[in-house]
């Protein structure tokens, strides 16, 4: 459920490089309060992307706890509380929660209904889920799938090298089986989990700068490079779902509306 207004204001930049981040963040931020029991599923080594401390630090703050969960994680910088685990299977009881979010995690799952259905098992009735995750229609991010397929992953991640800055420690397999918005709604859906909010971010730059003419084309053409969305946990009969509809762009008064610029693949 969503928390009343935090007193003290979400540290927002506005720049356009950190624009995606600050759309995930301030979407989370309207769940925080002193009370919150907060699950970051595939949580990785931080909250955010590199370079966003202090609305890291701001988001850690403003929480009662925070668990931190990956199928491998030893450290992390915001988070104390440290499970090894699969979202097929979450290592806690029912209704332990009122929030779980997913950064960057829907792109690998196999299953992403299992995982959905096991978070809202672990969500208590009206908590939030937040997941942020690339567009498949975006032809990059189209491209990579189509790598996955037919390339040596060893190969797919010297391409993904060329735009992406990240370690191969960070580079993982993708299925993208729940990648568009109306794959994502419906999945969220059907487990229960009722979508209320949706945006699709623009991509800002190039991902490769050897064929920038190309790639400009490219962008008008798939402009939309990564999803946002929110769900509740259905309580009882309350109003429809949100229809399978992809949204240009996120507008809202809680979210950034400068374009993000392209950090991963």
């Amino acid at each position: 459920m969503k928390v009343e207004a935090q007193a003290v204001q979400i540290p927002l930049s506005g720049a356009q490089w950190a624009a995606k981040s600050e759309a995930y963040a301030s979407l989370i931020s309207e769940h925080l309060s002193a009370d919150t029991v907060w699950l970051d599923a595939g949580c990785g080594s931080r909250l955010l992307e590199a370079d966003m401390e202090p609305l890291e630090d701001w988001l850690a703050s403003h929480c009662k706890t925070i668990v931190g969960m990956d199928v491998s994680v030893t450290s992390h910088r915001n988070i104390k509380s440290l499970v090894q685990g699969s979202l097929y299977d979450l290592p806690f009881g029912d209704n332990s929660f009122d929030l779980i979010t997913c950064r960057m995690v829907v792109e690998h799952l196999a299953r992403p209904r299992h995982a959905f259905a096991e978070c809202a098992r672990c969500l208590r009735p009206g908590g939030a889920i937040v997941a942020i995750t690339p567009n498949l229609l975006n032809y990059a991010i189209f491209g990579n799938a189509v790598a996955t397929k037919v390339l040596p992953e060893k190969l797919r991640r010297r391409i993904v090298h060329a735009s992406d800055s990240r370690a191969d420690e960070d580079i993982f397999p993708v299925d993208y089986k729940a990648n568009t918005m109306p794959r994502l709604i419906q999945s969220l859906n059907t487990c229960g989990l009722q979508v209320h909010e949706r945006f699709g971010l623009r991509q800002q730059r190039p991902y490769w700068r050897k064929h920038p003419s190309l790639e400009k084309i490219l962008m008008k053409l798939t402009p939309i490079y990564v999803l946002l969305v929110c769900a509740h946990k259905v309580v009882a009969k309350s109003v429809s779902p949100v229809g399978p509809m992809l949204l240009p762009i996120a507008k809202s008064r809680h979210l950034p509306q400068n374009p993000p610029e392209t950090k991963r693949i």
